[in-house]
């Protein structure tokens, strides 16, 4: 009986593994071009994955994966940010600034 259990959680390991990359290099590039019309400047070119999850939006299961980023606006400061993915669409992202926070929802019933 505990082979279903094990199956499930192996296919969901390769699936994991298999869109990871694909969806890092989405978020990547999604957060350099909004970075750039922002006329900011998206620092160390990386991402770092803080949050993974299982969701469903729509009826459909996705991981939902949450990364961290930093830029900066023609000044010398670091600022951070967070871009939101489930699969490979990105849902949302955000610009934390001293003073206010800029965000741009890609607009998904949950």
């Amino acid at each position: 009986m505990i082979e279903i259990p094990l199956l499930l959680l192996t296919v969901i390991f390769i699936l994991f593994f298999g869109t990871n990359s694909k969806a890092r290099d989405i978020a990547r590039s999604y957060t350099k071009r909004e970075t750039i019309r922002r006329n900011g400047v998206f620092l160390d070119d990386s991402i770092s994955m803080k949050a993974l999850k299982i969701r469903r939006i729509k009826g459909k299961f996705g991981f939902y994966r949450s990364y961290a980023f930093e830029y900066n606006h023609s000044d010398f400061q670091r600022y951070d940010g967070k871009i939101e993915l489930l699969g490979y669409y990105v849902l949302s992202i955000q610009f934390f600034h001293p003073d206010h926070i800029e965000q741009k929802d890609n607009h998904v019933n949950q």
